[in-house]
């Protein structure tokens, strides 16, 4: 193969490489691309040619552990059009260059791709290693076809969720807007504050969090759900377009009403299906938080969560377990102990 790597600096040129793949999210855009550089991580992004033909898509960032250094992780991609072994190898030995000048102990491929013959085998022929961690930035989760009319998407629901938006929607005192502004960044800020210490998990710094959104409100990326109870919001899920997909990113609800029982989830669920159909989008994408199949109705940590997002209805996706490649072995082996038993601890598990 002859590819060629070329790092593009043009945002709209590089989105509508993207928009070419048979899958891709928003941690693919210009606007994660420019945010990880304002905020200091160390990001690149290359369109894979041959001669002036597109084959593929890279997107990654240089993430350091404090305990065992620095790594290349490639998130969502790399992304090849009918890629073959030859092809995957040509990109392996592209990324394990790049990796080696940065002094990375391994590499890490996350593609949106579900089970893949050729790719697997293509990993296990090359020496790459399951990823000892959970199903991370949403490598399993629950999609909504939005193709679909909102009465087939309303049928998809389970007869309780049915019932709840039923009695929502009759709700006078509750009213909900759909904002692209900053209205109501603050009251967010505060509320995933709030959120994170109502439910004690670890989540993005708050202000990190807003200056990302920040960047994707200047791209008119950014959709505020927002919830009013008596004229004062108390519940926001943030969506994310990107081109024919809409992801539900982040959400937060003050305390204060949740303690009242004032619980509106499947309500902001039905305002985004009704604006993903409005702007003609193909699917919304609930973005992570659901369990493997072998961990439905057992014990874990998302177990909640999940069973929300299922009862909403739409199809389970489970993309391919993140593989990692090892570029310093003795130091990936002790990583690999250390990751595997850290994520066993918290629950979660690294088979999925």
């Amino acid at each position: 193969m002859d590819f060629t790597f070329k790092q593009i600096e043009d945002d709209k040129e590089w989105d509508n490489y993207v928009f070419t793949m048979p899958n891709y999210s928003f941690l693919n855009s210009s606007a994660r691309y420019t945010y990880n550089k304002n905020v200091g991580i160390e990001t690149f992004r290359y369109a894979i040619f041959i001669k002036d033909e597109l084959k593929g898509i890279i997107t990654g960032n240089i993430g350091n552990s404090k305990l065992f250094g620095k790594f290349l992780e490639c998130k969502h991609s790399p992304m090849l059009l009918d890629g073959t072994k030859e092809e995957w190898l040509e990109v392996t030995d592209f990324l394990k260059n790049l990796a080696k000048e940065n002094n990375c102990f391994m590499l890490r491929f996350s593609p949106l791709l579900t089970e893949n013959e050729l790719l697997a085998e293509f990993y296990e022929e090359n020496g790459f290693v399951k990823a000892p961690t959970h199903n991370v930035d949403a490598l399993i989760s629950q999609q909504m076809d939005l193709s679909k009319t909102l009465e087939e998407l309303r049928r998809e629901m389970n007869k309780t969720r049915r019932n709840l938006l039923n009695r929502l929607l009759e709700n006078k005192d509750i009213t909900v807007k759909i904002l692209t502004g900053k209205e109501v960044f603050d009251d967010f800020a505060r509320f995933h504050d709030e959120t994170v210490k109502f439910k004690g998990y670890v989540d993005k710094p708050t202000k990190l969090l807003m200056k990302e959104l920040e960047e994707q409100q200047s791209r008119g990326m950014c959709y505020m759900i927002t919830a009013y109870y008596e004229g004062k919001p108390f519940s926001i899920w943030q969506n994310t377009v990107y081109g024919e997909n809409m992801h539900l990113y982040q959400a937060g609800a003050s305390t204060d009403f949740r303690l009242n029982n004032l619980m509106v989830t499947t309500l902001l669920f039905w305002k985004s299906l009704e604006l993903g159909k409005e702007l003609g989008l193909k699917t919304y994408d609930l973005f992570g938080g659901v369990v493997p199949n072998s961990f439905e109705n057992k014990e874990h940590p998302w177990r909640g969560v999940s069973e929300f997002k299922r009862s909403l209805g739409g199809t389970k996706i489970t993309y391919m377990h993140s593989r990692d490649y090892p570029l310093n072995k003795v130091k990936y082996y002790l990583y690999y102990i250390y990751s595997t038993i850290r994520t066993k601890m918290k629950g979660h598990t690294t088979n999925w």
